[in-house]
């Protein structure tokens, strides 16, 4: 391979690799950060409150136009599922890293 070629093309990895790092450290801190609200929500889902607000929600004393995703179970145990694998994929992929180091 032609040096200039190849040179350009390593320099294109490095600086796309750099800004793949620096977009997932932010998505990272933002996925931490928000790890406080999600035990609250996994809390809510567990609590009698949740299912004192599904009840209200059945009989119709909860506006029909307010967005109650959170009272279906399918979304909440979706969710659940989606953090607890993109936790197992983040682990998965750490090792794969270091073990390449």
């Amino acid at each position: 391979m032609d040096p200039i070629k190849r040179i350009s093309e390593m320099e294109k990895i490095l600086n796309d690799h750099n800004d793949l790092i620096e977009n997932l450290r932010a998505a990272i801190e933002r996925f931490e950060a928000h790890q406080e609200e999600y035990r609250k929500l996994s809390d809510y889902y567990s609590s009698q409150t949740y299912f004192d607000d599904l009840e209200r929600y059945d009989r119709g004393e909860i506006p029909e136009d307010l967005p109650c995703g959170v009272l279906s179970e399918d979304a909440v145990f979706d969710l659940f599922g989606e953090n607890f694998n993109i936790a197992i994929e983040m682990l998965e992929l750490a090792t794969e890293v270091l073990k390449y180091r």
